[in-house]
């Protein structure tokens, strides 16, 4: 039985999908392929707000102060991937994160680039101007590859500068060739687009997603790998009182906003039948992709 793979824009029902195909499919394992639920005790934030009784893998794989990796991913959920298929069980991957999709469906010759502490050590001591100017040098390509937020994020420019600085001309990853189309939902009315995102916002903050930054900064600190993740930044703003929370909902449904518009150029790199969400109801297109 073939792996079915849904992914798209934030905010548009994919584990609602998800959970619908997983019910009809009892004998079924779903694998999430968001990076910002690989964190334990981030919970209202990141949205983990699926059914009680759902099993999803790859979430609560390590905790907020710890470094997490595409790679380490990978390894966690790649061999229920394989034993589900080998088995016959339905799997189905959800999840907006692109590389995380792209590293099950056709390999990322990254991958299995291993760290280099002693090179991590001398970076981590320079400045995000310095790590840019030192990757520019060594593959202005990969740089320019690079979204905003990622070069302007330390870790993401030590680790593009560990993988320019080692030899890639042998293969590196061996994943078969995923050949059947994913399915992919979006709002092409990007003023229903705002709307929907805008009122998940409100709804996390009013279920607590302010005391839930409180109580992670109180504990491991702000400057942690999981508060990077959309939604604890702009908080994290309102708790220093840069900003009001009027100004909290506008600016982190901004950052939202922008997020999905870089999942759908990344997406639509892939082999993907697109369904908008502005037009069809969860249920509609689960009709439609069952026929």
């Amino acid at each position: 039985m073939g792996a079915i793979f849904i992914v798209g824009t934030t905010g548009t029902g994919k584990t609602k999908l998800a959970t619908i195909l997983a019910n009809k499919s009892p004998d079924s394992i779903i694998i999430s392929a968001d990076s910002r639920q690989v964190y334990r005790e981030m919970d209202i934030v990141t949205g983990k707000d699926h059914p009680k009784n759902l099993d999803i893998k790859g979430i609560n794989l390590v905790g907020p102060n710890q470094d997490f990796s595409v790679s380490e991913w990978y390894d966690y959920v790649k061999p229920l991937y394989d034993r589900a298929q080998d088995v016959g069980k339905q799997v189905i991957v959800v999840g907006g994160t692109g590389f995380y999709v792209r590293s099950l469906t056709s390999g990322i010759e990254t991958l299995s680039v291993p760290i280099n502490p002693k090179l991590r050590t001398k970076l981590e001591k320079l400045s995000v101007g310095e790590l840019q100017e030192i990757l520019k040098q060594k593959n202005l390509s990969k740089f320019n590859q690079l979204n905003h937020s990622d070069q302007l994020n330390p870790r993401r420019l030590v680790r593009a500068i560990e993988v320019s600085s080692t030899d890639l001309n042998t293969p590196t990853s061996s994943v078969p060739t995923y050949t059947q189309p994913l399915i992919g939902l979006y709002y092409q009315d990007l003023e229903i687009q705002k709307k929907v995102i805008r009122e998940r916002v409100l709804a996390r903050i009013d279920s607590g997603a302010i005391k839930e930054t409180e109580k992670l900064i109180s504990k491991y600190g702000s400057v942690i790998q999981g508060m990077s993740a959309l939604g604890y930044l702009q908080i994290l703003r309102h708790l220093l009182g840069e900003i009001s929370e009027g100004e909290l909902v506008e600016l982190w449904t901004l950052d939202e906003l922008k997020y999905a518009k870089r999942q759908l150029t990344y997406f639509r790199k892939l082999n993907v039948v697109w369904y908008d969400r502005g037009r069809m109801s969860i249920e509609e297109i689960y009709d439609h992709i069952s026929r």
